[in-house]
């Protein structure tokens, strides 16, 4: 295996931060005028998460990853204002009403380019995507999600009251699966992975916590992801690499309206101890 990490010996301070910040505790530094190293047998555990070469003052250390390197932070951290960031936040909105226009292409790969850097176990990265960015296969997708609940209605599911309400608005041009939303991102990943679904739904919290920064709206796909993980015909209609799994959906586009008030919601709960 590759060593994960190098040491610039002439840019190296010995500063002991990065074996400080190692979440596997696997960097050493045998004394005050050392560098740092791996211990023996750390390569097999380390996560490459990058932790230590995005820490290190100097920038002297360099963690063996296949995609891109560090990127440097002016005035070295994201710091954002409290205040700031619980507005936006708290004007996040589910949209169930979207602007016909189509997004570019330029502009989803900017979403998920931020998107990439969400955490995952062990810093697995495990979760791929599936965009649908034509509206008529969006479209097509929802029909055979419908076309399953028609049937699962039938066959007694136990959501069969619900799936019936559905395929009758889908029968009076009412979109309920995708809410009508020109595109469709779908978080897969290797079936066997048992951290993918909470990675996924991780990844996907961040697209929709980003999304509005573009311009974008954003609506959970439950009604999809439910016909999707059942209905063989939609699993064959997204095509996904072998051994993987839709592990859930979102709608995505231009949002119809704008929301210039926050709605109410219960007070915290929390249990101090």
């Amino acid at each position: 295996m590759d060593h994960p990490i190098t040491v610039d010996s002439d840019a190296c301070t010995r500063c002991g931060i990065c074996m400080e910040i190692c979440p596997m505790g696997i960097i050493a530094q045998d004394g005050p005028d050392d560098l740092p190293r791996l211990v023996p047998g750390g390569e097999a555990v380390c996560s490459r998460c990058g932790h230590c070469e995005a820490v290190c003052p100097a920038g002297a250390v360099s963690a063996l990853y296949p995609a891109s390197g560090p990127q440097h932070l002016p005035g070295g951290s994201a710091a954002i204002a409290p205040a700031d960031l619980a507005a936006y936040l708290r004007a996040r909105r589910t949209v169930r009403r979207y602007r016909e226009a189509c997004v570019d292409k330029e502009t989803v790969e900017a979403l998920l380019d931020v998107v990439r850097f969400a955490p995952s176990g062990m810093n697995g990265q495990p979760v791929h995507w599936l965009v649908v960015h034509d509206p008529a296969e969006v479209r097509r997708l929802a029909g055979l999600a419908i076309a399953w609940m028609r049937e699962a209605s039938r066959a007694g599911h136990p959501m069969a009251d619900l799936f019936g309400v559905l395929v009758r608005t889908w029968d009076a041009g009412v979109d309920q699966i995708c809410r009508g939303a020109p595109h469709l991102v779908v978080a897969h990943a290797d079936a066997k992975d048992p951290m993918a679904y909470t990675d996924s739904i991780i990844a996907l919290a961040w697209l929709e916590v980003a999304a509005p920064s573009f311009g974008l709206g954003t609506c959970w796909a439950g009604f999809f992801q439910i016909a999707a993980a059942s209905s063989p015909a939609l699993l064959e209609a997204l095509g996904l690499p072998e051994g993987h799994a839709p592990q859930y959906a979102m709608a995505l586009g231009y949002p119809a309206y704008r929301f210039p008030r926050v709605p109410g919601r219960e007070p915290v709960r929390v249990t101090w101890r």
